[in-house]
Parts: C-alpha cells; structure tokens; sequence
C-alpha cells in the first residue's frame, strides 16, 4: 500500500505531518461538498491536502489543495466557500503528534511519550502528554465510555454485517486499538 501524502498541522510553530485525514470526517457527512479532482493519484487518493494550525487555541485550516488545481486565486476561493472562517469547528476528537506516531501512528513503543491535542468543536481544549501506561489508561477510559454509546452498538452491527466471520472480541480489540483516530468526545 502506498503511503499517503499527508496533511500537516502547525503547532507551537513546529510542523507536524498528521497520520489521520481529519478533513475526510467532514467530506464522509458531507458528500455533496467534497471537491472533485480531475486526477487520480495512488499517493493522494483524496485528491487534496490541507494543512492546519492552532492558532488562539483554535483549529484552523490555513491551506487547503486540490492536486489538479491551477491558481492561488482559485484555490482560496475554494477554501473560503468550504470554509468560511478558516475554523474547522466541525472538528472533534484527538490528534496525534509525539514523535514516536511512525507512519500510522504506532502505539507499542512503551518508552515512548505519547503527546495528544484534544479538540472539540474546533477549539483545542486540551493537551496531553502521556507516558505509555497513562496513555492505555486514557484509551481504556475513552473505550469503556464509547462502549456506552448508540455508535458503539451501530458499529458493531456494521462490522458483524460485513464480516460475519469476526468475532465480537476481535471487533472490540480494533476498536480499542483506533479508539484515538475514531473517538468523537
């Protein structure tokens, strides 16, 4: 499988390359708003790349591209149409940005300091830096609480639906394991 281009998130002036597609949240509920792209790449197969910042606490889209678009003023205009106000406060969940994420955001290395950005509705609301047990302790919390939830129930039914062979424990076990990427707070 070849490796996506990656969106980009500044931070405290530092440049973060994301392992998650955050925008792809807001195009799954959204479809009708998703730009078309008139090429297809194996390495970008959402046709764009965007990159963040936090700026004032808040998550915003500072460049959003198509990889077939031609024109600066094009692409801006695109971006404000999508975006009015550059906050992506469709936003909520976790990003990952501890230099230990490798290429899809590992979790085994237990020396690690796993760093977490809380958003929620766009505004960053928390930051975490965790070592590797305070960090499966934060994922047992958050999949605990999910297990409560109406999405927890449809997800299974979807997964138990198209994978008829899986079990319940191996469905539960990928869910623990992506709870970070898919967790809305």
């Amino acid at each position: 499988m070849t490796q996506q281009i990656r969106d980009k998130l500044i931070f405290d002036g530092k440049d973060y390359f994301l392992n998650a597609e955050i925008l792809e949240y807001y195009f799954n509920n959204f479809p009708d708003k998703k730009p078309k792209s008139n090429s297809s790449w194996t390495a970008c197969w959402r046709g764009y790349c965007a990159t963040f910042e936090i700026v004032n606490n808040e998550l915003m889209i500072k460049e959003f591209d198509l990889l077939d678009w031609i024109g600066n003023k094009n692409k801006e205009k695109l971006k404000i149409e999508l975006f009015p106000n550059n906050k992506y406060s469709w936003f909520t969940g976790f990003i990952r940005i501890d230099d230990f994420r490798g290429e899809y955001d590992d979790e085994n290395n237990e020396d690690g300091i796993y760093e977490l950005l809380e958003i929620k509705n766009g505004d960053l609301v928390n930051y975490w830096k965790l070592n590797y047990i305070d960090f499966m302790t934060l994922k047992e919390i958050l999949f605990e609480n999910y297990k409560e939830t109406s999405s927890y129930t449809e997800t299974v039914l979807k997964w138990k639906n198209n994978n008829s062979k899986m079990k319940q424990n191996e469905i539960d076990n990928f869910i623990f394991e992506n709870i970070i990427k898919y967790v809305s707070l």
